[in-house]
């Protein structure tokens, strides 16, 4: 896919991210009972086709997703997705050690990803809008499992849309959780990412200057 951003726009983006979740690890932490440090070691513009390949999805058995739509100068949808057991096992952190034979256990395990996704994806947004000058609303989240490539194209309306695709690490005492976020946004909204990034160049680069 032709690049979406200059690379100077794509460094500046990729910090934001990593300003926005490192600002929710604390709260992560208090989440599933012990020290949290997340990372996003990349960050890609993708089709839904190269990603499928790329990212390794077509590996995945399943995703859980909670996903989460928002609106205002771009707007789209913001997906967090665990592969495999990797929700699971974050949410069982979180349930502390729920028995999984239990009759609640799905329902809990439901409702603690999407305790995790809201904590993660409002970090993540709000981030982005303090940092850009911006205004998001923002729906509920919700939570889908499926296929990856399912749970992505029963969210977007144009296949060939461009994702923006980032590999979050969480690195907990004990053990490595991947997950990984995707914002699915049409052209249009692209451009005003595009004006958002260079708002923050912008103001970066008058504080250094002053």
């Amino acid at each position: 896919m032709t690049e979406m951003l200059s690379p100077l726009q794509h460094d500046a983006l990729c910090e934001i991210f990593n300003i926005s979740v490192g600002q929710s690890a604390a709260a992560m932490s208090g989440l599933v009972g012990e020290e949290v440090s997340l990372s996003v070691p990349a960050m890609r513009f993708c089709g839904l086709d190269e990603l499928n390949e790329r990212a390794g999805m077509n590996h995945w058995r399943r995703v859980d997703a909670v996903t989460q739509h928002f609106r205002g100068s771009f707007e789209g949808e913001a997906l967090l997705m665990f592969p495999d057991e990797d929700g699971i096992e974050l949410a069982r952190m979180m349930l502390d050690v729920l028995p999984e034979a239990s009759t609640e256990f799905d329902q809990l395990v439901s409702d603690a990803l999407g305790e995790i996704g809201n904590v993660l994806l409002n970090a993540c947004l709000s981030a982005l809008a303090d940092l850009m000058g911006e205004e998001f609303e923002y729906s509920l989240p919700a939570l889908c499992s499926g296929r990856a490539r399912d749970v992505l194209e029963q969210r977007t309306a144009d296949k060939a849309s461009p994702v923006l695709f980032l590999h979050i690490q969480f690195l907990l005492e004990e053990q490595r959780i991947e997950g990984y976020l995707a914002f699915l946004m049409n052209l249009p909204s692209l451009d005003g990412l595009r004006v958002g990034v260079d708002r923050f160049l912008g103001h970066l680069g008058a504080a250094l200057g002053e």
